[in-house]
């Protein structure tokens, strides 16, 4: 399968994913393409992986795009500027977001290892790729699933990743 196929495409042996930062972003701010393969993933018709650095990069944008949607001006300068402030304001519902994220049965959630460093100096140099991608890459390549439910490009760099689009 080419990358960039969409990810409701996925059978049979495809039925474990990796899904990036984006895909729960999606769901959780409401937009309607990725309800579907949620429901699916809660239905149990797919599994999927993600890590822990998923939900580190997944409540910085969303406490920014909170700033954004309810102050004018820039969010990162707003959240530089008034860091508590913002964080006592928008953190209790983005933590309330990501516990909702958590709380899928189907959705393993991997830790980041020492050995993942080892794959990421590989990668990194190899592919191009911005260190946070490649640890991600590395917990794909430790569970075995290089199935990535992802609209980032940069990943089709890596020729054994297919990469599946809402």
């Amino acid at each position: 399968m080419p990358n960039g196929n969409s990810v409701e495409h996925i059978h049979g042996r495809y039925n474990a994913k990796r899904i990036d930062t984006m895909m729960p972003y999606m769901l959780l701010r409401g937009i309607a393409e990725a309800q579907p393969f949620f429901e699916r993933l809660e239905r149990g018709e797919v599994s999927a992986y993600t890590s822990v650095l998923t939900f580190d990069e997944l409540g910085y944008r969303l406490i920014l795009a909170l700033i954004k949607d309810r102050y004018a001006g820039s969010p990162l300068e707003l959240l530089r500027d008034q860091e508590e402030k913002m964080l006592e304001e928008f953190a209790p519902n983005v933590a309330s977001l990501l516990k909702r994220l958590r709380g899928y049965t189907h959705l393993t959630v991997l830790d980041v290892l020492v050995s993942d460093l080892d794959v990421m100096n590989e990668v990194m140099p190899q592919y191009h790729f911005r260190p946070r991608d490649a640890l991600h890459y590395a917990a794909m390549q430790r569970v075995g699933c290089l199935n990535l439910a992802s609209n980032d490009p940069d990943f089709d760099r890596i020729p054994t990743i297919e990469r599946y689009t809402i």
